[in-house]
């Protein structure tokens, strides 16, 4: 009786079980061939029409949520104005109609952008408060929504060849109003995109990508799934993988520097007013949803970087003007959205100021100790010097490979070259005092006395000028 309970659950189990995959299979192969049997396939982006003014963000880390970027003041600043050229990115708005934004919530702002027919808005330009009136207009509209960024790792971080490698996982999410009616045959369904049905849809894999530099094929990888829902047709579309990041680092106060790891993802659509002699008004944005970075809060107390130490994540929006180009005889310029997620970190200098700043100083003390040696005993006296100089020499090809050959010294250069002329001075005295010995002893002692004093004070004071101005 037993053996009954227990085998007729399990093929009721594996009859579902069947059912289901069958099922999802059927979706999908219908979904496939709606999408196949069309003819024209429409660029997937929103018609709207409203002021086309969109602001910027920031991570607001008490609430783990994107919100509006705003001044001191608790103004909003604007990302980018479509209609409107004197709403430059990074333009404080100080007021829609009258209505104060200082005080308006997030959604209020962005209800009165996008259902205003004309507005009055109030703007800070050269510390003055200038007026324009926008009215609404027709455009295209093409949203990259970023749902989450995964920071694994930061695996390598190379300042001498000037790159970082990262660990991550990013997940972008674009409604298909293209598909809204093909994506009636997904229900629960997630059915994934392939190399036929990729052929013939516009994909954001093709435009929305990270700046790397090495890029290995085994090490990275992407993975696109089409889904549907009462709102609609979706594409998640994920990246994951390895990838090396040019970075530019400022070694002038190496070894207690501080460095920006920046992680970029681009936008290369066409994002010009420019276009309107050619096609419709368009904006291409990469818009980071409201929990997309609770994961970089975690990685900044919980990473493994061991000479670094992670102070500070933020993320900057900017429009950048690339260049210009040529279509049909009329020049566009061609502006990218970039998202940048910027890592702040801090070199851990312990080691060296155990490893290189005290054994340096261990060896200066030593040069300078010739001076409580009397001025008469020359042999001496130069024998000590010489010997604290080439251990100098000779200690300072242990960190010399550190970083990469720079034009500018680093805060460390300062200080070795510093104890070179230091460590050389008790040369110098030796030579300079052997003439006075046989003839002017108490001179000598005099000129030895006074060295002694405000060498060693001179050292340190230039040595906190360094590290510390």
């Amino acid at each position: 009786m037993s053996f009954y309970r227990l085998i007729i659950p399990l093929f009721a189990l594996i009859f579902f079980q069947s059912n289901f995959f069958f099922a999802k299979a059927d979706e999908c192969k219908n979904f496939y061939d709606a999408v196949l049997k069309k003819d024209n396939i429409v660029f997937p982006e929103i018609k709207r029409k409203d002021l086309a003014i969109f602001f910027d963000y920031q991570w607001n880390k008490e609430n783990s949520k994107v919100s509006i970027k705003r001044d001191k003041n608790n103004y909003p600043v604007v990302r980018v104005s479509l209609f409107e050229d004197k709403l430059l990115p990074g333009t404080i708005i100080k007021s829609i109609d009258g209505i104060d934004l200082s005080t308006t919530k997030d959604d209020d702002i962005i209800n009165t952008i996008t259902k205003s027919e004309s507005s009055v808005i109030e703007y800070f330009a050269e510390n003055e408060i200038n007026k324009i009136a926008i009215t609404s207009n027709k455009y295209n509209y093409i949203d990259f929504n970023l749902t989450s960024f995964y920071l694994n790792s930061i695996n390598e971080i190379d300042t001498k060849e000037g790159f970082f490698s990262i660990d991550y996982a990013a997940h972008f999410r674009q409604k298909r109003n293209d598909l809204s009616e093909e994506g009636k045959f997904l229900t629960d369904t997630m059915c994934e995109n392939y190399e036929k049905l990729a052929a013939k849809l516009f994909l954001p894999n093709k435009d929305v990508y990270l700046h790397s530099f090495e890029k290995d094929e085994d090490k990275t990888d992407s993975e696109e799934w089409f889904l549907s829902n009462k709102d609609g047709t979706y594409l998640d579309t994920s990246f994951y993988g390895l990838a090396k990041i040019r970075s530019k680092f400022n070694l002038k106060d190496y070894p207690f520097d501080t460095q920006n790891l920046k992680i970029t993802w681009d936008n290369m659509h066409y994002t010009s007013t420019n276009l309107e002699a050619v096609v419709k008004p368009q904006v291409a944005l990469i818009n980071p949803k409201i929990g997309a970075f609770i994961n970089l809060d975690d990685y900044k107390s919980n990473n493994f970087l061991k000479e670094w130490t992670v102070k500070d994540v933020k993320f900057i929006s900017e429009f950048v003007k690339q260049k210009e180009l040529s279509h049909e005889n009329i020049l566009i310029n061609e502006q990218t959205d970039q998202l940048t997620i910027q890592i702040t970190i801090q070199r851990n200098y312990n080691y060296y100021i155990y490893k290189v700043v005290i054994p340096v100083l261990l060896i200066l003390i030593i040069a300078w100790s010739v001076l409580w040696i009397p001025p008469k005993q020359i042999e001496s006296r130069l024998t000590t010097s010489i010997v604290s100089l080439l251990a100098l020499i000779a200690y300072n090809f242990v960190f010399q490979d550190d970083i990469p050959k720079l034009n500018t010294l680093t805060s460390l250069d300062q200080y070795v070259l510093l104890s070179y002329f230091f460590c050389a001075i008790p040369i110098f005295m030796t030579i300079f005092l052997s003439r006075f010995v046989a003839t002017n002893q108490k001179r000598a002692y005099f000129f030895n006395r006074k060295m002694r004093l405000w060498g060693g004070l001179i050292y340190i004071l230039f040595t906190l000028k360094i590290f510390f101005s």
